[in-house]
């Protein structure tokens, strides 16, 4: 009785390590992920800013109101499409990071309940 005792405390004792080692992982997964994230953020921030001083500076040279017209039409298009294209860099780098975050957790969960019974 002793011995299986010893054994179901050692198997208990080598999940919980485990558990305790890819929570740490999916922690450090997440930190990652999360500053990959802020990353693209003031990348986008920066591209967003650069493209209203670029228009600010072509708006200065207009010369007529049709002029201003196709000048405003051509930026609000460009801000546009790169705003799409910005959202599905945010939404797949949010995918990611989760992604990676519970790569981890995922990859033992049922092996822990294997090794119990």
């Amino acid at each position: 009785m002793e011995g299986t005792r010893k054994t179901v405390e050692r198997k208990v004792n080598d999940a919980a390590r485990e558990a305790a080692g890819r929570a740490e992982a999916s922690y450090s997964n997440a930190a990652h992920g999360a500053l990959e994230y802020q990353r693209k953020v003031l990348e986008i921030a920066q591209a967003n800013v650069d493209a209203t001083f670029e228009c600010a500076h072509e708006l200065t040279e207009v010369r007529s109101i049709p002029e201003l017209v196709e000048l405003s039409t051509a930026h609000a298009r460009k801000q546009f499409e790169m705003m799409a294209e910005q959202t599905r860099e945010l939404a797949a780098a949010a995918q990611k990071m989760a992604t990676e975050t519970t790569r981890p957790l995922a990859s033992g969960f049922g092996k822990e309940f294997g090794q119990m019974s």
